[in-house]
This record gives structure tokens, C-alpha cells and sequence, in this order.
């Protein structure tokens, strides 16, 4: 082991009666510095004695004191220790030491309770086993761990059990003090190139960390913390300056509910100021972190509740770009939890995209699941469907993000956006004739004319009634890409302006003018929007929160039965036409039939939509055999009742398919029940596991027009003029705004006080720097006349 001084002695105590300890080599006893007054101290033996059997050798021979470093020798001589003979280290001496050593049992950690001191004996027991700095031996930690009660030794390094239970100092905080990270998470390692200076190294920082100001408070705590838990004391004792922060919190959270910038939050808290509240939170660059703060506690709470109760769970996803042109993808989950009747929307996130690829998509989807806690493993036994619009990117055929999830995650319902589909199917039936295109093409000319020319807007309304200036505004892009609602808008603006468009256009577009004048076309713009209503009436029915996958497919039908009517009558607006003619608003139109300009083939149109809708939206290409078969076994209006017997063999084959999709096992004796009760009665009770099964059902969403919303909402939130929010920060705010309860029904209390677990400052913590005051002198100088 090489010369026995050089082992470690312990640093110097501070003034007064304190004695200080060392340790010696592993072939040595360990030393002790006894005070026997302010400037006389003496070296002894100090056995570490495990039992009342062992007793230390009393043979002393002659002064024997051993060379020790210069460093050391040094330290001794500033002291002014006198250097005392003890007894000689003889062959027994020596074999006691082994035989001493041979009975102290091995080091074991065990975690004690903060507030109680066991005696030595187990203070050994708690250390077997334990791996202990490269340049300490058991004597030397079992001594350390005796003297500093605080001290823990977990995997070679050292940390303090106080700290780590307290963690933060709470209302006993001040500037500049602050409890080490280090000791916290057990990270203290000794410096030094050679062992002594390595043990000099460990003793200094004990020593420091022993004395320090933070750890001194931390025992405070401690102390009253005997008949309490650490984390109530410190909530107790901060209840002021926590309802101080409540109060910013609800400034924070009410300036992003209202989508209010977080900039706002300086002039609220300065009128808080001025009624009497001392706060330190009070920049946008607080308001940002606190608004964080909540955004992940909402969505680690939500979304644990969700796991645990392993809820079945729909994903739903759409594209977009933010005004600074940045892509984005917004990512929403529909599940069914006990306690709502219907199936619950929940904003994820909103990512940004680096890359459009189907490969970068599904990772996105994938790893964002996964930061919110759903596992691989949960997503093979909960997921059932995924949602997008028709985009080629998510949904083609050939490694697509649908592929992708179908690969891993097999047997999940693919399903696109049915408005989507809905507007498919009509512009598929338009593609096909030509003078639908010159309707289209007529109302994009209109929509050009005042909506790239402020000169010919204005000429317009100089010459035009005010109340007629909205319906101008409303012409848009008639059957563009958009949903059939904007396109009724816009074919109903012209409708109305009818007469006024024929007047403008007689003085400066005269070809507008003789198509205006044109009966064929009058005609053809009433069956447009007698199309376009009924498609509006159906996208809306679909948006609805509440239509699930069955309600759609009975909307569709009702839909197509319209359009079947419609062909074989007069819809509402062309029965109006021959008394619009001869209405006074239209006797200045000289209405002819100019068959340049040929009428609409009226029966081949409405075929085209007919068989388009029926291709887009009632058959499912995605399966051989249509889902809505197996679905149907769950709505006892779709039953063939001729074929139905109890029990009924065909629909408990197809039983054990609808299990499969919904992955949820259905009880046989449930179905059965089920059967017979509807046979019998309308009005019946309904099985535990059938009702479970229809809301699982009603988990898959239709559409992604949640996800429309979601981006409206983020356009509202990120302006041109708070462009500079990072798509994470729109992340959080939205996750407020959607998630959060209303600000009446929302307590801060909980997430003010993880925010204070977080080591983050509360609103009265002093140590900050002082915001700097405006000066206004010129403004001061009017109100100092005399």
C-alpha cells in the first residue's frame, strides 16, 4: 500500500472545542485529533468497534510518528499539533487490526428516514455490498457516513440524502443560494491525479457542502419537518407566495385562452403591482415558460388517464402551412373513456414538417405518440383507425403513411375524410362535362374581376346599393378546392346580385353581360345551387362532432335520394325563375335563348353525381367485404329480420370479424341476449360489452374536420404580426386553448405547485433583477404647473 503517511488525515476544524476526524490506510487504525484546548491538540487511536467483545490493544512503546507528505506535514505544523508517541505497531497489534477487520461486516445501503439517526452498528449493516470511491476504503466511508448523517454513497460517488428529499428551499430561498445540482443527484466525484489529493478533494467538498448556507436551510427544514412530509411542509410554509403565483398563472392562462400575445402579461401584472401584488414574473418570457409549463402537465395528465383506463384510440392528421410558410401537421386523437358518452377529441400536437416524404410523416406520428406515453404495444392493442383527407402523400397506395401504419400496426381501419370524398365525387361529375366547366369558368371570371382589381370593386359600389357591397364580397371560387358550403356561398352571392352584375357589366363587359342575359344560364345557376345546397347540407351534417360512421352512411343515402327527386322535378330555385323574369329587379334584363351559349344536360348531370357518390362514399374499396356489414350487427334497424332466428348463426360468424376491427371481444351470451330482446322488443336494455362495442364504433372518426379547426385556431394564434412563435410555442398555446377548462372552472393550484417542484421560481422570489421603470418627463412636466 506504500508509506502509511501518506493516508488521509482530516482538514482542519473550525475554532473552537469541535474535533475533526481522519482516516488512515487500510493496515492502519484510525486517528483522531482530540482538542484539549484552542492551540493544543494530541493524536490518538480511535477503534471502530462493532461489538462490546472487541476491545482496542492497550500496549503503547515508543513515539512513533509517520512520515507524512510535505502537503500534510505542512497542514500539521499550522496547526500547531504537537507529534505524540504512541504505542509501537507490534505483530499483534497488526493481526488485531486483520482480525478487527476480518469481523466488520461489508458495506449495504439501505435508505433510512430523514429525520431519524440509527446507531453505528446499522449505519454498517446499510452499507454492504456498496461500491465506494476509488480512493476510500470501508473504514474511511463507514466513518464519513457516522459523522455527516446527510452523506450517501451511491455507485462510487457521493451525494447528500437531505437535499435530494428536499430538493428546493422554497420560501426560504435568497439570492445566491441555491442547494447543488451535484448533491442532489449523487454526482460528487473526488479530483486529483494520485490518491491523497483525491481524499483531499472529497474532504473539502464535504466539508464545504457541510457548512454551505443551502444546506444549512435544508436542515431547517428538516427539523420541522418531523411530524409533516417534506413536499407539505414546503406547501405549507409557501401558501402566500404560492397564491401570489395562482394569481400570474391566471393571467397567463387567460391572455391564451382569449389568444391574447404573451407580451400583454407586463401590462397586467404592473396593474397587479399598483394594487398592492409584488410580482417577479412578470416579462413574456415568464408568461412563455409558464405557458409551457401548463401545456405539458395538462397533456401528461389527460393522456395518463387515457392509458390507464387503455381506451381504444383513432388518429387523425391533416397538412398545413403557417404565414411564415413553415408545413405543419396537426395531429388529434379520438378515444372513448368511461366517463364521457361519446368519443372525446383531443389535440396532440402541431409538428413541423422538415420533410413532406411518407417516411418522415409516420416517424413524426409515431415518435410524437410515443413523447405522450403511447407505447408500440399500446397502439397494437388500442388502435383502430386512422383519418386524413385524400392526399396522395398519406394515403396512396405504394409506402404511403397509410402503408406504414398498416405494416406495423395491422388490421386498423384506413379511412378517408368523407368531405373529402363528398367533394370528390363532384368534381369527378363536372370533369366530365364540358358546359359544366363554362359555368365554373363564367364565376371564376366574376370572382377575378373583384378580387384582384380594387379599381373595379370600387367603380362597382360607387354604382350599387350598400346592402348589396357583402353579397359582391362573397363571390369566390365557385367548386374550387374547397368544401360544396363555400361554393353554395359564392353561387348564391351571384344569385342575388344578379341584376347589379348585369348593369355593371353592360357599361364595361359586354360578353359578361350577354351571358347574364342569357335565360339558359339563369336557369343553370338555379340547378347549380339547388345541387350545391343539398351537397352543403350534407358536408355540414358530416362535420358535426356528433355523427359517427353509421349516422354518415344513413346522411349519404338521404342525400342521394335527394338528388333522385331533384332529377325527376324542379328543385326550389328553378321553380323561381319564370317570376323572377317578371319581377321589377329583372325588367331591365332583356332575357333571350342564345344557343351559343347551351344549357346544362339537366338528367345527365345529376346521373354523374348519383353514380360518383355512390362509388365515393356508400361502397368501400379499402375491404372485399364492406365494414358497415360488420358494423351493422350492432344497429338492430339494419337487421334483416326475415333472416334474424335466436340465435342467429350468420350475424355471430361475422361477430367474430367485428372483434378483430375493433379489437374487443364481444361476449357471445351478450350478442345473443341482444338478438333475442330486439326480436322480441324495440325498447330494450343493452349489454355491458354491446354498448362498450357501439362506442368503439363511434371512436372512428369520419372526417378530419377537427383538424380544420385546429388550424384555423393556430392562424388566429399565429398572426403576421406574431409570426415569430416557434411551432412549438403555437403547440402549447393551442394545447391551452383546446384541452384547458374554461378560466372560471380552471384551479392553478396544482400546476403551480409542480411548477415550484420544478426548481422554478415563485412570483415573490427576491431574486431577480429589478425592472427597469419608464420615465415619462415631458408628460410629468404638465402636471407639475403651478
Amino acid at each position: 500500500m506504500g508509506d502509511p503517511g501518506s493516508e488521509m488525515i482530516e482538514s482542519a476544524p473550525p475554532a473552537g472545542p469541535e474535533a475533526s476526524e481522519a482516516t488512515t490506510d487500510e493496515n492502519e487504525d484510525d486517528i483522531q485529533f482530540v482538542s484539549e484546548g484552542p492551540s493544543k491538540c494530541v493524536l490518538e487511536y480511535n477503534y471502530l468497534v462493532c461489538s462490546d467483545n472487541e476491545k482496542p490493544s492497550t500496549c503503547h512503546n515508543d513515539i512513533l510518528f509517520p512520515k507524512m507528505p510535505k502537503r500534510q506535514g505542512d497542514f500539521l505544523r499550522f496547526l500547531n499539533v504537537k507529534k505524540v508517541k504512541t504505542d509501537t505497531e507490534s505483530s499483534n497489534n497488526k493481526s488485531q487490526c486483520e482480525l478487527s477487520k476480518s469481523k466488520e461486516p461489508n458495506f449495504k445501503y439501505v435508505e433510512q428516514p430523514i429525520t431519524e439517526e440509527n446507531p453505528s452498528c446499522s449505519s454498517k449493516e446499510e452499507t454492504d455490498n456498496l461500491l465506494l470511491p476509488d480512493c476510500w476504503n470501508e473504514k474511511q466511508a463507514l466513518m464519513f457516513t457516522e459523522q455527516y448523517k446527510w452523506l450517501e454513497i451511491k455507485e462510487g460517488k457521493l451525494g447528500c440524502k437531505d437535499c435530494s428529499a428536499v430538493r428546493h428551499l422554497g420560501s426560504k430561498a435568497e439570492k445566491h443560494v441555491h442547494v447543488s445540482k451535484e448533491w442532489i443527484a449523487y454526482l460528487v466525484t473526488p479530483n486529483g491525479s494520485n490518491k491523497t489529493t483525491r481524499q483531499a478533494s472529497l474532504r473539502k467538498k464535504i466539508r464545504e457542502h457541510d457548512v454551505s448556507k443551502a444546506h444549512g436551510k435544508i436542515q431547517d427544514l428538516l427539523k420541522e419537518s418531523v411530524n409533516d412530509s417534506i413536499s407539505n411542509l414546503v406547501h405549507k410554509q409557501n401558501n402566500k407566495n404560492i397564491d401570489a403565483t395562482v394569481k400570474v398563472f391566471n393571467t397567463v392562462y387567460s391572455l391564451v385562452k382569449h389568444n391574447r400575445p404573451l407580451s400583454d402579461i407586463e401590462g397586467a401584472i404592473e396593474l397587479q403591482e399598483k394594487n398592492g401584488e409584488v410580482n417577479c414574473l412578470n416579462t413574456r418570457y415568464s408568461a412563455t415558460r409558464i405557458a409551457e409549463h401548463i401545456a405539458k402537465e395538462m397533456k401528461m395528465k389527460i393522456f395518463k388517464n387515457i392509458i390507464e383506463e387503455n381506451a381504444k384510440i383513432c388518429i387523425i392528421i391533416d397538412e398545413a402551412s403557417t404565414v411564415s410558410k413553415k408545413s405543419t401537421l396537426v395531429i388529434y386523437l379520438q378515444c372513448t373513456v368511461h366517463s364521457a358518452p361519446t368519443p372525446v377529441m383531443l389535440f396532440v400536437a402541431l409538428k413541423e414538417l422538415v420533410s413532406t416524404t411518407a417516411e418522415y410523416i409516420f416517424n413524426t406520428i409515431l415518435s410524437t405518440l410515443n413523447d405522450c406515453g403511447f407505447t408500440d404495444e399500446y397502439l397494437k392493442a388500442n388502435l383502430i383507425a386512422f383519418c386524413s383527407d385524400g392526399a396522395n402523400t398519406v394515403l396512396g397506395k405504394k409506402s404511403k403513411v397509410a402503408t406504414k401504419l398498416l405494416e406495423n400496426f395491422p388490421k386498423i381501419i384506413i379511412w378517408n375524410c368523407l368531405n373529402y370524398r363528398l367533394h370528390l365525387s363532384l368534381d369527378d361529375s363536372i370533369s366530365e362535362i364540358k358546359q359544366v366547366n363554362h359555368f365554373k369558368l363564367f364565376l371564376d371570371k366574376i370572382y377575378s374581376i373583384y378580387h384582384q382589381s380594387n379599381k373595379n370593386q370600387n367603380k362597382l359600389l360607387e354604382t350599387v346599393a350598400k346592402d348589396l357591397e357583402i353579397e359582391i364580397i362573397k363571390i369566390g371560387r365557385v367548386m374550387g378546392p374547397r368544401w360544396a358550403a363555400c361554393s353554395l356561398q359564392a353561387a348564391t352571392a351571384v344569385w342575388h346580385a344578379y341584376p347589379v352584375l348585369y348593369m355593371h357589366f353592360s357599361n364595361s363587359h359586354s360578353g359578361l353581360a350577354k351571358r347574364l342575359a342569357n335565360i339558359n344560364f339563369l336557369q343553370d345557376l338555379a340547378l347549380m345551387i339547388d345541387i350545391l345546397e343539398e351537397f352543403s347540407l350534407l358536408s355540414t351534417a358530416l362535420q358535426a362532432r356528433s355523427t359517427n360512421i353509421q349516422k354518415a352512411q344513413k346522411l349519404i343515402k338521404r342525400t342521394i335520394r335527394a338528388l333522385e327527386n331533384l332529377k325527376i322535378g324542379t328543385g326550389k330555385h328553378e321553380s323561381q325563375i319564370e317570376g323572377l323574369i317578371k319581377s321589377d329587379k329583372f325588367k331591365d334584363i332583356p332575357f333571350n335563348k342564345n344557343n351559343k351559349f347551351n344549357a346544362l344536360p339537366r338528367s345527365m348531370l345529376l346521373e354523374n353525381i348519383i353514380e360518383h357518390m355512390h362509388l365515393r362514399l356508400v361502397s368501400d374499396r379499402n375491404h372485399n367485404e364492406s365494414i358497415f356489414d360488420y358494423f351493422d350487427l350492432l344497429e338492430p334497424s339494419a337487421w334483416p329480420y326475415e333472416e334474424v332466428t335466436s340465435p342467429w348463426i350468420a350475424g355471430e360468424k361475422k361477430l367474430f370479424h367485428l372483434c378483430e376491427i375493433l379489437k374487443y371481444e364481444i361476449d357471445l351470451s351478450d350478442f345473443r341476449e341482444f338478438v333475442n330482446n330486439n326480436i322480441k322488443s324495440n325498447n330494450v336494455s343493452i349489454p355491458t360489452t354491446i354498448q362498450k362495442a357501439k362506442k368503439i364504433v363511434n371512436t372512428i372518426a369520419i372526417n378530419n374536420a377537427e383538424a380544420e379547426r385546429g388550424f384555423n385556431l393556430m392562424n388566429i394564434i399565429c398572426t403576421r404580426v406574431r409570426n415569430s412563435l416557434t411551432i412549438d410555442h403555437i403547440s402549447d398555446l393551442m394545447t391551452i386553448n383546446l384541452l384547458g377548462k374554461e378560466l372560471t372552472d380552471w384551479d392553478a393550484t396544482p400546476f403551480v405547485k409542480s411548477w415550484s417542484n420544478c426548481n422554478h421560481r415563485l412570483a415573490t422570489d427576491t431574486r431577480v433583477r429589478q425592472k427597469s421603470t419608464k420615465t415619462y418627463e415631458n408628460q410629468l412636466a404638465i402636471w407639475n404647473l403651478q
